[in-house]
């Protein structure tokens, strides 16, 4: 009799100890006294901890792929996966075994926003920094990459036009003109958001612009915006309106003027923001050096002109890529003496300097307008008022050594090679909110007009927050206790 009831007893304490058990690996991984856990996966869709990326039609299914290895291969971008949050953490290291198959840059990138789809991107690879030209250097405070017969203190290079930059700021250029303030005027037809970069002359900045909006019967976009910012601060911000709900005809052209006075030296940005129904017919300006970019958007003069404008315009970009979203816009483009052909709408097509070309500005022309272009530098619509704001951005094209650059300033730090053709890659997030759930995007520039790939085998994620003391953690605990039997 006493064995029977050792042996209820026994029975019913081992779904106390199992849940006690279960409860403490819980705690474990939420609230650890030395404030870190970490997880270890295979990519072959076996773990829990980070999902496999997706959509398929981009991605092969995880596991043992046909050349013999296992994980997962992705062979287009943007791909999306996600990895559970164990608890209320300050900080993700994340490191992706990977190779590459003809993909010189991957970015990875982890969702700030769901309402704007806004990602937070970082480098994950780059195939030119990770070569022995370039050494790895901190420099007070500043972290990056200088050429390998340089010293350290090239990272510390002023002129942006020695240095890159990979998801790293800068300063402000803090410069201005002197001269005599002549208003000259450029028929343009720039179409949608355009970020101008303008040096003021004795400490004033003046521009006109003639705006028209082609669709005033759309609800709820119809508002344009110009603010002038210098080093992410605010300095003037005005918004407009050509509303018309019950009318779909053009608006007549109307005029937003920019007039700032005493400035500080600066390569100001001027921001006009709009969407795409907006479109900038002239520009006025008193300014010598001001530049548009990274993109510049020449849009057509339907409704505004019967004739079509060129897109002409001068850039300091050594790499770029063009698209047509019209089928007007399908013609050859010319960059420098390179030569490109649009051939389908909305494809993305790479512009690269030819060799010989790689000082001072190089001309862009399309005869047709019609086309967008995203360059790693800046566009002037005059040779003469070129310059460079800020550093050109590292680039999946980009031949930094070939292209006269001293360093470049990035949070990346070279991967550590593996076995066979694979590496570990490090990336670093801080975790700004409590959710279930973090969203990471994949981005692999031009993988699909190389026929590209990046494998991706196994991944190890470290969450880090401050280390507990023991009162600390048992107060976690009790809170923990207190916030399940709530929800109970």
């Amino acid at each position: 009799m006493k064995f029977e009831t050792l042996l209820k007893f026994f029975a019913m304490l081992i779904p106390w100890c199992a849940a006690v058990g279960i409860f403490l690996y819980v705690m474990s991984i939420r609230f650890p006294l030395d404030g870190t856990v970490s997880f270890s996966q295979a990519f072959d869709g076996s773990g829990v901890w980070f999902t496999p990326f997706a959509p398929g039609e981009r991605v092969t299914s995880p596991g043992l792929q046909n050349d013999g290895w296992r994980g997962q291969r992705i062979l287009d971008e943007p791909v999306y996966a996600g990895a559970r949050w164990p608890g209320a953490y300050d900080y993700l290291k994340l490191e992706l075994d990977l190779r590459t198959v003809r993909q010189p840059l991957i970015e990875i990138g982890l969702l700030r926003d769901e309402a704007t789809r806004a990602y937070e991107m970082k480098p994950l690879w780059s195939e030119v920094i990770q070569t022995d030209a370039w050494r790895e250097v901190t420099v007070e405070n500043t972290h990056g990459f200088v050429r390998a017969d340089l010293p350290d203190d090239a990272l510390l290079e002023t002129n942006p036009e020695y240095l890159m930059t990979w998801h790293a700021s800068t300063t402000d250029t803090a410069i201005g003109d002197a001269g005599d303030m002549v208003m000259n005027s450029y028929e343009v037809s720039l179409r949608g958001t355009h970020h101008f970069h303008v040096l003021p002359i004795n400490g004033e900045m003046r521009f006109q612009f003639a705006i028209q909006d082609m669709n005033r019967n759309r609800e709820g976009k119809n508002t344009a915006a110009v603010r002038v910012t210098c080093d992410d601060e605010i300095i003037w911000t005005s918004a407009g309106s050509a509303s018309g709900l019950h009318d779909a005809r053009p608006s007549e052209v109307f005029t937003e003027e920019v007039r700032l006075t005493n400035l500080a030296p600066c390569a100001y940005r001027l921001s006009f923001l709009a969407d795409n129904d907006f479109f900038i017919r002239e520009i006025g300006t008193t300014a010598k050096h001001w530049v548009i970019g990274p993109e510049i958007f020449f849009g057509d003069r339907v409704g505004y002109r019967a004739t079509s404008t060129p897109a002409i315009a001068w850039t300091n970009s050594q790499h770029a890529v063009a698209n047509a979203v019209h089928n007007e816009g399908k013609q050859e483009v010319e960059f420098g003496s390179a030569r490109t052909n649009i051939r389908e709408t909305h494809d993305l097509y790479v512009l690269n300097r030819v060799s010989g070309e790689r000082d001072n500005a190089v001309r862009v022309f399309a005869p047709e307008g019609n086309v967008r272009l995203i360059g790693d530098g800046y566009f002037a619509l005059t040779e003469d008022a070129i310059f460079f704001p800020s550093p050109r951005r590292l680039t999946a094209e980009s031949l930094p050594e070939e292209e006269g650059i001293r360093a470049i300033l990035t949070p990346y730090t070279k991967a550590q090679k593996l076995s066979g053709d694979f590496w570990r890659t490090t990336v670093n997030f801080d975790l700004l909110q409590n959710q279930d759930k973090l969203q990471f995007s994949l981005a692999a520039p031009g993988i699909d007009r190389v026929n590209g790939a990046v494998d991706i085998r196994h991944v190890d994620l470290r969450y880090s927050r401050p280390a507990l003391s023991v009162e600390e953690w048992f107060s976690r605990v009790k809170l923990e206790i207190s916030l399940a039997l709530k929800r109970i």
